[in-house]
């Protein structure tokens, strides 16, 4: 009996070493390449952005169209700084010649989507303008379990964050739309 119990332990622990490890592991690096993919395209999208000064509805749907491909479920955060300069006044309230103070206003995805899709008729959206000097930034993080977390979950016996990948990507807008 023990030596049927030894076969046993040993049939499962092959199983487990020459299918279940490299199994996740070759999930692990499905993930890595997801990550890289939507990192390509999130640079892609900001990047064009940047130069062009603007983000048009085509430009946004294709890239989620793109980022769809990866078979996650993605959140993705758009966040738009724009420049703002005041002019600095001395003590008898005129401004001072070559002094000026800069700030940032930061507007989010949610007034973003609804200028490039309105609620009430989301065919008429219009691109979202920029200004040279704005920064402009896109955070994309999963939100569904990867097979390879599952996986984890399984092999590890705990749950584990469904956030795998995650990508922050962002820079400041060169050019202006005319």
């Amino acid at each position: 009996m023990p030596n049927a119990l030894s076969k046993v332990f040993a049939i499962f622990i092959t199983v487990v070493l020459l299918f279940v490890f490299p199994m996740k592991n070759e999930l692990e690096r499905q993930d890595e390449t997801s990550r890289m993919f939507v990192l390509n395209e999130t640079a892609g999208l900001v990047d064009s952005v940047r130069n062009l000064g603007y983000l048009s509805p085509d430009m946004y749907e294709k890239y989620l169209d793109k980022l769809a491909l990866t078979g996650n479920l993605y959140k993705v955060e758009l966040e738009h700084a724009a420049l703002i300069v005041y002019p600095v006044y001395d003590s008898s309230g005129n401004p001072v010649p070559g002094d000026y103070l800069q700030t940032y206003k930061n507007t989010y995805e949610d007034v973003i989507e609804e200028c490039l899709f309105p609620l009430n008729n989301p065919l008429t959206g219009k691109a979202y303008d920029m200004k040279k000097g704005d920064y402009f930034c896109v955070r994309v993080v999963n939100q569904n379990k990867t097979t390879a977390t599952k996986l984890q979950e399984l092999l590890y016996g705990r749950a584990m964050r469904a956030e795998k990948i995650f990508v922050t990507y962002g820079g400041m807008i060169k050019d202006e739309s005319d």
